[in-house]
């Protein structure tokens, strides 16, 4: 089932690759990301042996801290798109260290590798604890990105991008919860 679930995260991460590299301002910043979490995933899902969970996890939160270090204020050009670059750019960041976490988390609770996932509830620790919170407060940033980029008619590939790193830390969620 925790493969299950891995898999399931890989497409809303192959969307979040495409609108990143799909966008006009495809930068680095926004395609590096969404590589390293779509290989993440695809790797939790296959359970490649080559690169442990823990350097994923490392490496997804190395580069939302980078993100996040990107985060400036930009004072030229349209102040709406400014701000919304600065937003997602935000989102970018926070989905990175939320999704190191829910992996660190999901194979502490399924003993040591996606694979080797056993019957039994995980339990509630206060790290498992801190990353669903951490997930639900992603989760609620995302929902309140979304319909205030569309308000102001932002453009859609950022919108797809966020629903999509939404989605896939929402399906990530589930699996320190399940045995």
């Amino acid at each position: 089932m925790v493969e299950v679930l891995h898999l399931a995260a890989v497409l809303p991460a192959t969307i979040g690759l495409c609108c990143a590299v799909g966008d006009r301002r495809g930068r680095a910043r926004s395609v590096v990301p969404a590589v390293a979490m779509l290989a993440a995933m695809l790797a939790m899902s296959a359970g490649w042996p080559l690169v442990p969970p823990l350097v994923w996890s490392a490496l997804l939160l190395a580069l939302g801290i980078a993100g996040a270090f990107g985060l400036r204020r930009r004072t030229t050009g349209d102040a709406a798109a400014a701000s919304h670059g600065r937003h997602m750019q935000l989102h970018r960041a926070l989905g990175l260290v939320v999704s190191a976490g829910l992996l660190v988390v999901s194979i502490a609770a399924h003993g040591g590798t996606a694979a080797s996932a056993h019957a039994g509830h995980a339990a509630l620790s206060p790290p498992v604890v801190a990353a669903l919170g951490g997930a639900a407060g992603f989760v609620a940033y995302t929902l309140w990105l979304i319909p205030r980029s569309l308000w102001r008619r932002l453009p859609v590939v950022g919108v797809v991008e966020a629903s999509a790193m939404g989605l896939m830390t929402g399906v990530m969620a589930i699996v320190p919860l399940i045995g």
